[in-house]
This record gives C-alpha cells, structure tokens and sequence, in this order.
C-alpha cells in the first residue's frame, strides 16, 4: 500500500476513535420545582460528539411529556430521578442522571381524621417539617399552637373541622382539612339507692350505656349486663362503668343497697346450674347463720336425691356428679338448734 493512503487511512481511523470516545449523554442540571408544576429536562444539549443521528429514552416515564425526546417535559407531585440513554448511529450507549426536587411543600397534610371523648385533646397534622415552609391552622382558638406543624386540639364538647394553609416562598399555598368527631359522654345512671332486707337479692338497672361493667364481687351475678343481681350482706355501694357503642369514652356512677339487719332464711326456688357462672348453685339467703342445718332434697316420687348438713349455698343440681334432669323436686330443710323447719319444691331449670 502507498505510503500516503496508509497515512489517510490511520488518520481517519484515529478521528473516528477520538469522536467516539468523546460521545456523551447529558440529562441536565437538577430542577427545583413547585408541587403540579412543569419543567423541561436534559442538556443543551443532550447529546454530544459520537455520531448522529441520536436516540433518546428517558425513565422512569412518569410525569413526562415526550420521553423519546431530548428535552421532554416533567409535571411532578413528587422527587423523581430521571435516566436519560443515548444511543448513537453506531450503537454506541451513554446514560446520565438527574434529579427534580418539588418542593416540600407537596408532603405537608392535615393528618388524618379522628374522634376522640369529650373534653379529650388529640395531636393533629404531619409529623413532617422543613425550613422555608410556615403553617397556619383555623380555628386555632381550640389549638395549643396554630402555627404548629403537628398542633394538639382539644376542642371541648363539639366537633370541629381544622383547615390547615401552609405557605412556601415561589410556591401557591397548599391547604388541607381534618375532622375531629367528638363523641359524647354516655348519659348513664346505675339507678336509685334501694333498700333489702339481709338475706334477699337486690336486681340493680343501669341504663345510658351501650356497655357496662358492674364492680366484680362475689355477690353480683350478671356484672357485664345492664341488670345485675346483688346479695350483699351489709350495706354495700356497688361502682358502674359504662361506654359509648364504640368502647372509647367511658362514663361512671354509683348505687347503695342499703341492708337491714335480719335472721330470717330466705329461699329461692329456682337455679339454673348450667356453668355460666350465674345461678348455678341452690341460694338460700342467710342459711350462714344457722350451721347446725340440714337439707334433704326429694323427686316426685319421693326419692332422697340431695342430703347434707350444714348446707353453705353449693348444691350444683347434681347427685354423685350425676346431673339431675331439669323439673320441680320437694325439699326439707331444718335450720336445727331448734329453730324453724321448712317445707317446700325447688325448680332445676338446665
């Protein structure tokens, strides 16, 4: 080969390779921009050296408007980094960065809506704050500070919609709203003080509630219920806890049974021994007072079925663990010491 055409055909092979190595891809600068607002991206321009004609894909897509382009348009809410890749007409690839950063702004919020009891505080706004950005909350009389980002409300006894306006330099302010629901303290009552005598079962009625919970105590049955029976023996005051349906605002109240004095036995005839825990047992009021007593138990047919002394409350409706079927049974009961006997039924209701 002629030494001259060597020569030419050395320097455009090196000219070739020198534009190569110099084909870049440039995404642009980094972007500040307002929440919703709109921006052009990538270089001036995008590509250089290689060799044209150049193809562009940008990504992640979102937010763009011609992401095949070399300068497309992104509408965001949201930082987004965006990949620009160049490829040349000789398939060669170059990629590069960018960032566009939407202004603090866009992350600030009212928070959630909440219900809380009456006369009750609850924290409201977003946790979230960043300089350059200044809040003012409506109403903020009912507000520990309305210029707070994350205030703490305590409106009282009436619901109240907060607006929340937040204001950042260049930007249009942003406003968001929350809802505090205030739910009312239950109206409730345990009932009027009532009077028995030692011995007898007092029914208490609670009412305003939409769930209760009576003072547990070995003399109350039924204590999740807003009828309850109590068989103190002393005059006892019984506490009552109530809720709203949601179980979140309680309310509280009392009731005295006031109990005189008495010795006099006083029979049940009924019990239900069916292992719910109310009722199970044969009750008899004041049976404490005479231990020398004895209780015989008989079937219509006359049958012994139950017998003991010193009988404490505790028959359970069973004869040697056997359970004795539901039906109307005849009893016997001396208190003993000489003192009264008694005849009558019992009813066994399963």
């Amino acid at each position: 080969m002629p030494l001259k055409k060597y020569i030419l055909l050395c320097l455009f092979a090196f000219a070739t390779a020198y534009c190569h190595a110099q084909f870049t891809a440039n995404a642009g600068p980094d972007k500040f921009i307002c929440p919703g607002a709109s921006t052009t991206i990538g270089g001036t321009p995008t590509a250089t050296g290689g060799k044209a004609p150049y193809h562009y894909s940008w990504s992640p897509t979102t937010g763009l408007t011609g992401p095949t382009t070399a300068n497309p348009t992104a509408t965001l809410t949201g930082n987004t980094i965006y990949t620009v890749t160049v490829t040349d007409d000789t398939g060669a690839v170059r990629t590069n960065d960018m960032v566009v950063f939407v202004n603090a702004i866009s992350a600030v919020n009212a928070g959630r809506d909440t219900s809380i009891c009456e006369n009750s505080s609850a924290s409201i706004g977003s946790s979230f704050n960043t300089g350059g950005i200044t809040y003012s909350w409506s109403p903020g009389a009912t507000l520990n500070d309305s210029t707070s980002p994350m205030p703490v409300a305590s409106p009282g006894v009436s619901s109240l919609t907060y607006t929340l306006t937040a204001v950042s330099s260049g930007c249009p302010p942003k406003t968001d709203q929350v809802r505090v629901t205030v739910i009312p303290t239950p109206d409730m009552s345990a009932g009027p003080d009532t009077t028995i005598e030692e011995g007898e079962t007092a029914i208490l009625i609670a009412s305003g509630a939409a769930q209760y919970a009576w003072g547990v105590g070995p003399t109350i049955t039924y204590p999740y219920s807003a009828e309850c029976n109590v068989e103190p023996i002393v005059t006892t005051t019984y506490y009552l806890y109530g809720t709203d349906e949601t179980g979140k605002c309680p309310a509280y109240d009392d009731v005295t049974v006031f109990v005189e004095p008495s010795d006099q036995v006083v029979i049940y005839n009924t019990f239900t021994p069916n292992g719910d825990g109310n009722n199970d047992t044969w009750y008899i009021g004041n049976i404490y007072k005479y231990p020398d007593n004895k209780l015989n138990v008989y079937n219509r047919y006359g049958k012994l079925v139950y017998k003991t002394t010193a009988y404490a409350n505790n028959w359970d409706g069973k004869v040697y663990g056997d359970e004795l079927p539901s039906g109307t049974y005849v009893y016997d009961l001396d208190l003993g010491s000489g003192n009264e006997k008694y005849h009558g039924t019992i009813t066994i209701v399963r």
